[in-house]
């Protein structure tokens, strides 16, 4: 994992999922802390987080408005195991 991330080669906000965004942030932190990065290569990376960070939570609250407008409409979230227990 000792390959650098160009905050220009990030997918538009749009296009990425929220699961993609939080394995962006992983491998992020994982350089970071590896304290193989320079300075520049650490403010890049510190500047990609925060737009991965914002785009997570972008997602988030677009989940949670679904959610609650599932909720006000009647609709019964429920959660089963994918065995049918």
């Amino acid at each position: 994992m000792n390959q650098k991330m160009n905050p220009d080669s990030t997918a538009p906000e749009e296009k990425i999922s929220f699961e993609e965004g939080i394995a962006k942030l992983r491998t992020l932190v994982s350089e970071m802390e590896s304290g193989n990065l320079g300075l520049e290569e650490m403010i890049a990376s510190y500047g990609e987080g925060v737009k991965l960070i914002k785009n997570c939570e972008k997602r988030l609250g677009e989940a949670e408005g679904k959610i609650r407008e599932l909720v006000e409409k009647g609709g019964q979230i429920s959660l089963k195991n994918r065995e049918g227990k």
